[in-house]
């Protein structure tokens, strides 16, 4: 055993940080290959991100602040819209 698996063939602690810590696409491969075909492990990777990641009450926000900024500058291009038709009008 390497230390990531348990004797079960499970993820230890030691896998799961070392899962979480990889790049995207690095992961340790045993690890991985465990992983594709373990629901239990699957959602204790799951469980173990949702507790880490604190950050989801702004990201919860970003939808809306970018949403008025969008209905803002689709209001100002139709004003712009009008002031150069109201121009091009009176030629």
């Amino acid at each position: 055993m390497s230390g990531l698996l348990d004797a079960r063939g499970c993820l230890t602690d030691q896998g799961l940080a070392a899962l979480a810590q990889a790049p995207v696409g690095q992961a340790p491969p045993e690890v991985a290959t465990h992983l594709a075909g373990c629901p239990r492990c699957q959602d204790r990777l799951l469980s173990v991100e949702r507790t880490a990641g604190g950050g989801r009450a702004k990201a919860a926000r970003q939808p809306y602040r970018n949403l008025l900024l969008f209905g803002v500058m689709l209001l100002l291009t139709i004003v712009i819209l009008g002031i150069t038709l109201a121009v091009l009008g009176r030629g």
